[in-house]
């Protein structure tokens, strides 16, 4: 980011909303500023529209969003790409003064539904299934950086909306971008909880009257993860819906190569995985190493799941 670009995201950071005349206050900015500037964090994932407000702005946690901006720039040849250890130590750093803010400073705590569904979504390990009975702009089961790092991780995402749903324009453009991204996507006549489910180990459920809360309850736990695949098998599956064909492979390769490399493969053996020369998996591992400022393959994937690039 730029200094501009970074002044403004650490701004947003500091609450759970903004509008745009209050940033333009904080920042001594003209409002046209603050807008091209929200504009260009939402281009490249790091600011959304409220959830809870569709007339304000939000950042996106840098758990997962900074992870997606250097894999993004990675996978473009962009530069400059952000240092992984500036990620590491940015994405530390925020998560202290959130826990120990001072809210005489303008620190709320980011307590909304989505920055928590962020940092948990962060640390999933095999699937997601988010449950969307109606569609709202900037919410988290229409969020990019949220669907992103789930495939990123390699875990599968599963994603269940009202028929409804798919009335809404920008949420037939994020199916199509799921579908090309090989997430899965049914809809069902009427989905009644709003809710997103980890590993079968924690969900948040999302009441418009109550708010949102935190099920652990083994006991609840199975009995939403039952609902959730009963509207599984009787959703229609939404299909890609633009003339451009899914690709085989559906997530970059250099992601995967690093995934891999993780877990200790070797290169003769990640190219046997990945069906392509032994050559193609060390230009990737290469070119990896240059971007994460690592002296050697094993850092390299290292450092990849450090930062929550993988």
């Amino acid at each position: 980011m730029d200094a501009r670009s970074e002044l403004l995201y650490r701004k947003l950071l500091l609450r759970s909303a903004w509008r745009t005349q209050d940033l333009a206050r904080e920042l001594m900015w003209s409002a046209d500023q603050v807008l091209q500037g929200l504009e260009a964090l939402k281009s490249e994932g790091l600011a959304s529209v409220s959830g809870g407000d569709g007339g304000s702005f939000r950042a996106v946690e840098p758990c997962i969003a900074l992870p997606a901006l250097l894999s993004w720039r990675m996978r473009e040849g962009r530069s400059p790409q952000p240092s992984p250890v500036q990620i590491g130590r940015f994405i530390t750093l925020h998560e202290q003064a959130e826990r120990f803010g001072d809210p005489a400073e303008g620190n709320d705590g980011r307590h909304d539904v989505s920055a928590m569904i962020e940092r948990m979504v962060a640390k999933v390990e095999r699937e997601v299934t988010l449950l969307a009975p109606g569609y709202r702009e900037g919410g988290f089961e229409f969020s990019r950086p949220v669907a992103d790092m789930v495939l990123r991780r390699g875990a599968r995402l599963r994603s269940v909306w009202a028929a409804s749903v798919l009335q809404a324009p920008n949420a037939m453009a994020h199916a199509q971008w799921l579908t090309q991204e090989g997430a899965a996507l049914r809809s069902v006549g009427t989905v009644p909880p709003r809710a997103v489910i980890m590993d079968g180990a924690v969900a948040v459920v999302v009441d418009e009257t109550e708010g949102a809360r935190i099920v652990r309850s083994p006991a609840e736990l199975e009995r939403l993860s039952a609902l959730a695949d009963r509207f599984w098998d009787r959703g229609a599956t939404v299909r890609q819906t633009g003339r451009q064909p899914v690709a085989t492979t559906r997530r970059p390769r250099s992601e995967v190569v690093l995934r891999l490399l993780s877990e200790g493969l070797t290169d003769d053996a990640i190219a046997r995985r990945l069906g392509c020369s032994v050559r193609t998996v060390r230009n990737d591992v290469a070119s990896a190493m240059v971007a994460l400022d690592a002296r050697s393959r094993f850092q390299a994937g290292a450092r990849a799941m450090q930062v929550g690039l993988i």
